[in-house]
């Protein structure tokens, strides 16, 4: 339930900035990697002060770390009793044993909550080809770089345009706030016949069909757009090798600026394994998602790449700390 109202309000920020930059644009088009840009900004914006009192959290675990030795020592014989020294030092001292790897465990949850904005937003942007006025100037803002349909994956064996039983066969569709807020928007999509209308204890209702019929109306209204880049495919694959690319490098350093402790040994072999699952993840997701998402997430790795540059020079990773052998 949390996850599904962080997607409508990242979903809500996205749109309201897109409507925002068409002031910008002659043809009154919004720009989406703009939207992307501004609303990756706030949202690090929010999360930076987290970062830094990670930071501060790892440079406190090693300025303890001989006193935790010192209680290893002493209560070599009773585990039991160690641990609680060490749980009552740290508390006394503020510190956390889980403080450094939090933001990778915040990550993943994070990730599939956009990942499904994205997703909602894209269906929402393909549909609006099928209603809007200058539905042709709305599509043709879509291209950037060499990737010719924002809205498809950036990957060179997909469509510029979503195929009918694809799309049409996307899970909760009809759940889309713009199909639901939009006056006419309902009426249209009946008129094309993808969409029907339904009564249901005395209430109107609408729902969007997925029938040889709905699939074929589809294709056929899309078949306009298809035809600006005919014998073409979407991209080359390049947002989803950056995606995991500059993920992988995020992680790493992130890693890397870690006080060498022995509880952050303990914690980095627990961890280890998302600095590998979670770029290849990335790379796979966005090879057959929207490429609006992987300009989103390419976008966001590196302002932590550079987040991280800036933390690990004002707070610089101390060296190893040493047992005492006597």
């Amino acid at each position: 339930m949390e996850g599904h109202i962080l997607n409508n309000l990242f979903l809500e920020l996205m749109r309201w900035v897109y409507n925002l930059t068409a002031v910008l644009s002659p043809e009154g088009f919004g720009s989406v990697v703009l939207t992307i840009t501004l609303c990756t900004l706030f949202l690090r914006a929010l999360t930076i002060f987290s970062d830094i009192k990670t930071r501060k959290s790892s440079m406190d675990m090693a300025a303890i770390q001989p006193e935790l030795q010192k209680i290893q020592k002493k209560y070599a014989n009773d585990p039991r009793r160690a641990q609680v020294e060490q749980n009552k030092l740290m508390k006394e001292r503020g510190v956390s044993m889980w403080g450094s790897c939090l933001p990778m465990l915040i990550t993943m949850p994070l990730f599939f909550c956009f990942f499904a904005a994205f997703r909602y937003w894209g269906s929402e942007m393909t549909l609006r080809l099928l209603v809007d006025e200058n539905a042709m100037g709305l599509f043709k803002s879509f291209r950037f770089l060499w990737i010719n349909n924002i809205w498809q994956p950036d990957n060179g064996f997909m469509p510029v345009i979503a195929e009918g039983k694809t799309f049409l066969a996307t899970a909760d569709l009809s759940k889309l706030l713009y199909l639901n807020n939009t006056p006419g928007v309902w009426e249209k999509l009946v008129d094309i016949g993808i969409a029907l209308k339904s009564v249901s204890g005395g209430a109107l209702g609408y729902r969007i069909i997925n029938t040889e019929a709905s699939v074929a109306a589809f294709d056929s209204a899309m078949q306009v757009y298809r035809d600006l880049y005919a014998g073409y495919n979407n991209g080359w694959f390049l947002m989803a090798i950056l995606a995991g690319g500059t993920n992988f490098l995020s992680a790493w350093m992130m890693q890397k600026s870690q006080p060498q402790t022995a509880a952050n040994d303990q914690t980095a072999k627990s961890t280890k394994w998302m600095n590998y699952l979670f770029p290849v993840m990335s790379f796979v997701f966005c090879l057959s998602n929207n490429a609006a998402f992987a300009i989103y997430w390419t976008f966001s790795s590196v302002l932590m790449i550079a987040i991280n540059l800036v933390l690990n020079k004002k707070f610089p990773r101390p060296a190893a700390v040493q047992e005492d052998k006597k």
